[in-house]
């Protein structure tokens, strides 16, 4: 790694900037940065070699360039000052895990003689330098020299100079396109207003708009109140209420009741938070700061590194196909294509690769993202459970499969947990206030009951003592039986003595009485030798007799000695003194044991640790008193400390969470966003991963892509370039008249086309197997769209639907007369304010297809190109179902279906004209994507007359190959034969 020290010869100087005393005093709390300037300086100056930094290019609006200094657990953000004889501190944050990775690429280490501070610019001492002109020139140098050590080289070359003026371009002719399609879109009338709560007074940043007209905007869509107001928002979300559409909008600053009109118009704005990420990875480009140093040659000179593929396994059988991109993803170094058709299992292998890569060893920080958060969420639902999953969005727009995984309902859920823990942790000091004062107690008591334990000891002493001074006729009696008792005991001990010498000859010689000739004598020696031991045992028996009888007169001589003692009043005196004294320790051990009991109580189970002591033993003798203490002198320290860091986690969790997030992302094995949002987010603005995989990239321009492409060392793109793409031809010829032509052709063009073009075949590999749509579509969307390589897994699926023979299907309006048949213009405009085109007659038939398909439960949707054919439809619809919701949620235009699927997909060609005019229909990518949503029906409803003589060459082609695949593998009925059947049907169903 690249590191150079930067020796200044003079003092750096230091000024706080306007908003840090703020900022400062906000982090009082936070441990992880420092209290002061006076803490920052004593920091720098103890660093004697050198403290870590490094530049930054200047932000967006902005010409500077910004130093950041690396401290133990914070960053320091400098600029030079405007005489550049210092630096403005503009802010002091806690380390990130970017910072980490930022300390792991490349840093200057910069080591002045001293660092200083003063209060304001006018006290930099005269004469001083931030020399800056050196450092900047040191880190340019740095960066020279981690360009070559990758291979890259130090400086653009011409080739990459102008492609990076062509992606700027490229930025502006996209941002300059979505302006004008968004200021021509008409706005959104509403009737009324109103708040999200009870009140309806005063200020907040959330409103319900009751609109009016008919046209309602998409959720996310960004919005603006149409005249002097003109404050921006987002739409939260759209829903029907009593007959009526309510948008909420959610302000990016809070809004006064008094404000907002009672009725007006909602106007789209354009956002340009876009944008500025695309240029933001444009300049990483540009400034080599781009995590894969090789990405810039890759794309202008198609240059790649070579590598072999992993033989790993993975934990899902895969087919042939996926499996070779699975091996290939785990190893390639730079950039990865997987051309994915639709059904071919994308989501599939894109779960196996991230599943190995994110425990792999070392493991890798993986982004998944997308386009759309759809596209995001699919993926996330075929991820492993066991892997940490951090999806980064807001929630009304991830879908149901994103949201358990939102970082923002982690870390609900997270403080949730903390705070329970806290609170009522089972392992936690249950009153740690009350623990200490009684441990405090019981450590007097202890003291104290050993104080009177020995006073005890001694008392008893003396006692006994007194007793033994006083003598009398009862003492010389006792100490006379004490004598005999002596003598007897001394008796019955030498008589075993001799027992047992006795016992060891006769077994001796027991022991030979089986022996031959001789074992006679010694068996008659043996029994006279066991007649003496039964006449000593009888006379051991006498002897133990006899110590018992002494015992016993001794106990009673001993009785009535103590009782004349005890008369004595010395004696009496002393009895006294031991009896008061015994009564003492019992209050004081009584004492302690209270206190033992109530620390114990406080404690609850300290913390994990079980206190030596058991309330309910007496403990007479306070030796587990002591114990008790001894442990609580050792533990409480411990004890203390852990209450006061729940505490401190209890305050910090129960109000900002912000700490929280760069946590959990850093522990994450998979960030999921979309390309634009991986970069929007705070915490995950300067985060760099391992492996970035994009997924449905032929949708995605090249300035989207570059976005997470900049921030990993390496990625997977994953797609399919015969959807459609982020500018249709149609919107190229209508927007970008303005645009250069290289301009134009990047605008009709994803990234994964550009980058699919060049690429070795080591580094594409191409999907060929489908398990999603019948064999009967696949075989006409393979010859038109994939050059016949798309195949059908041999699944299978039997044919069961009840108004069709074949799973493709096409409706034929061309015999009904012309003014029933042909199509109308106006209703919704499309983009541009082109106006719109509708088809009554369509609609009709595809809104009883779709209530035929609802009732049955079957998972369906309703396709066409037009916007204005979408919104009748969907009235049309909502009016026979009874729910609005579920019909805008299945009627829409191609675009918005792209990457979704259905059992059934019910698709009109809104066209019928004398003329064959198409209109969009010739982009034929939307043909494509339409087609292959489906699962199990296809039913093409259209005017035969006119797209077969379509005024577009190419879309006449498809037409005429798709009436001879149907002939040859699927069914052309009539209109008004299938509106039979469908009556046929419904009576039947009236019936049931």
């Amino acid at each position: 790694m690249p590191i150079h020290l930067v020796e200044l010869p003079g003092a750096v100087t230091l000024v706080p900037g306007k908003t840090l005393d703020g900022q400062l005093r906000r982090q009082a709390s936070n441990p992880y940065v420092p209290e002061d300037l006076r803490a920052l300086i004593g920091y720098l100056n103890g660093r004697t070699d050198g403290v870590p930094a490094a530049l930054d290019e200047p932000r967006p609006g902005s010409t500077d360039k910004s130093m950041v200094l690396f401290g133990p657990s914070y960053v320091v953000r400098l600029f030079p000052t405007r005489h550049r004889d210092g630096y403005t501190i503009a802010g002091i944050y806690p380390l990130r895990a970017a910072d980490h990775s930022r300390l792991a690429d490349r840093y200057l280490r910069v080591r002045p003689p001293l660092w200083r501070s003063v209060h304001e610019p006018r006290q930099i001492p005269a004469g001083s330098d931030a020399y800056w002109p050196r450092i900047d020139a040191e880190w340019t140098r740095l960066l020279a020299a981690h360009s070559t050590a990758h291979g890259v080289p130090a400086a653009p070359t011409a080739r990459s100079t102008v492609l990076l003026e062509t992606l700027e371009r490229l930025i502006d002719a996209t941002e300059r396109i979505d302006g004008e399609k968004t200021r021509a879109a008409p706005p959104f009338p509403y009737r009324d207003v109103s708040a999200t709560g009870e009140r309806r007074r005063g200020t907040r940043a959330v409103y319900r708009f009751h609109l009016a007209g008919g046209r309602t905007p998409q959720d996310g869509t960004f919005v603006q109140l149409r005249g002097g107001s003109e404050r921006r928002g987002q739409v939260v979300r759209v829903v029907a209420e009593g007959g009526h559409e309510i948008a909420t909008v959610r302000f990016d600053e809070p809004v006064a009741w008094g404000d907002l009109a009672p009725q007006g118009e909602l106007e789209m704005t354009p956002t340009n938070v876009v944008y500025r990420k695309q240029r933001e990875a444009v300049a990483r480009l540009r400034t080599g700061q781009e995590a894969n140093p090789a990405l810039l040659p890759m794309l202008t000179e198609r240059r790649v590194q070579p590598f072999r593929a992993a033989v790993t396994q993975p934990a899902e059988p895969l087919d042939p196909d996926q499996l070779s991109a699975y091996q290939k993803a785990l190893t390639v170094p730079d950039l990865l294509i997987v051309l994915g058709p639709p059904g071919t299992g994308k989501t599939r292998t894109i779960s196996e690769i991230v599943r190995s890569s994110a425990i792999a060893e070392p493991p890798e920080r993986i982004l998944v993202t997308s386009h759309t958060h759809r596209a995001v969420d699919n993926v996330l639902a075929r991820l492993p459970r066991d892997l940490v999953i951090v999806r980064v969005g807001h929630e009304n727009s991830v879908t149901a499969e994103g949201k358990p995984y939102l970082l923002d309902r982690q870390i609900a859920d997270l403080r949730g947990e903390i705070l329970g823990r806290t609170a009522h942790a089972p392992d936690a000091c249950t009153d740690p206030e009350n623990a200490a004062p009684w441990a405090d107690e019981l450590s007097l008591y202890v003291d104290e009951l050993a104080v009177l334990t020995e006073q005890a000891a001694r008392a008893r002493t003396d006692l006994d003592g007194k007793r033994r001074a006083v003598r009398g006729p009862a003492r010389d009696a006792a100490v006379a039986w004490t004598e005999r008792l002596a003598l007897a005991r001394d008796a019955a001990e030498g008589h075993r003595g001799h027992i047992e010498i006795r016992v060891r000859q006769h077994d001796k010689v027991a022991s030979r009485a089986g022996m031959p000739i001789l074992g006679g004598l010694f068996a008659r020696r043996a029994r006279r030798l066991r007649a003496r031991l039964d006449a000593l045992f009888v006379r051991a028996a006498e002897l133990d007799a006899a110590v018992v009888d002494v015992r016993a007169k001794l106990d009673v001589a001993e009785r009535a000695a103590l009782a004349e003692a005890d008369a004595a009043p010395t004696v009496r005196a002393a009895a006294a003194v031991l009896a008061a004294t015994r009564q003492e320790r019992q209050a004081a051990h009584d004492r302690a044991r209270v206190a033992a009991r109530e620390t114990c109580a406080a404690l609850g189970p300290a913390e994990g640790l079980a206190p030596p002591y058991d309330p309910t033993d007496p403990d007479p003798s306070g030796r587990r008193l002591g114990e008790l203490r001894a442990w609580l002198n050792a533990y409480m320290p411990l004890i203390a400390a852990r209450a006061h860091l729940r505490e401190q986690w209890h305050e910090a969790v129960s109000g900002e969470t912000d700490q929280l997030h760069p946590e959990l992302i850093r522990y994450a094995d998979v960030i999921a966003a979309t390309c634009i949002g991986a970069a929007s987010r705070p915490e995950l603005a300067e985060l760099d991963f391992d492996l970035a995989i994009v997924d449905e990239a032929g949708q995605i321009g090249v300035t989207d892509v570059l976005v997470p492409l900049v921030r990993a060392k390496r990625g997977i793109l994953v797609g399919d370039e015969r959807q459609l793409p982020p500018f249709l031809d149609t919107d190229v010829e209508r927007w970008g008249a303005g645009a250069d032509q290289e301009t134009r052709d990047l605008l009709a063009k994803s990234a994964l086309e550009l980058l699919l073009a060049g690429l070795p075949r080591s580094h594409v590999v191409q999907l060929t197997l489908q398990r999603r749509m019948p064999a009967e579509v696949c075989g006409f969307v393979s010859e038109r769209f994939y050059g016949g390589k798309l195949h059908t897994a041999a699944v299978h699926r039997e044919h069961r639907d009840p108004l069709f023979t074949a799973p493709m299907v096409f409706v034929d309006t061309a015999r009904l007369p012309p003014g029933r048949r042909y199509e109308q213009s106006g209703g919704t405009a499309e983009d541009g304010n082109i106006p719109g085109t509708s088809n009554e007659t369509e609609a009709e038939l595809l809104v009883e297809l779709a209530c035929f398909y609802h009732r049955r439960g079957a998972e369906w949707a309703v396709i066409v190109p037009y916007r204005a054919q979408v919104d009748l439809i969907t009235r049309i619809l909502a009016g026979r179902i009874g729910d609005l919701d579920v019909a805008r949620h299945n009627v829409g235009t191609v675009d918005s279906f792209q990457g979704g699927e259905r059992d059934v997909i019910l698709y009109g060609f809104t066209r019928s004209n004398p003329n064959g005019k198409v209109g969009f229909l010739r982009e034929l990518r939307r043909i494509n994507v339409a087609f292959t949503r489906v699962k199990r029906q296809l039913v093409l409803v259209g005017d035969a007359e006119t797209i077969g003589n379509a005024d577009d060459p190419e879309f006449r082609k498809l037409a005429e190959a798709l009436r001879a695949h149907l002939v040859d593998r699927g069914e052309i009925l009539q209109y008004l034969d299938v509106r039979k059947r469908l009556a046929d049907f419904d009576t039947d169903w009236r019936r049931a």
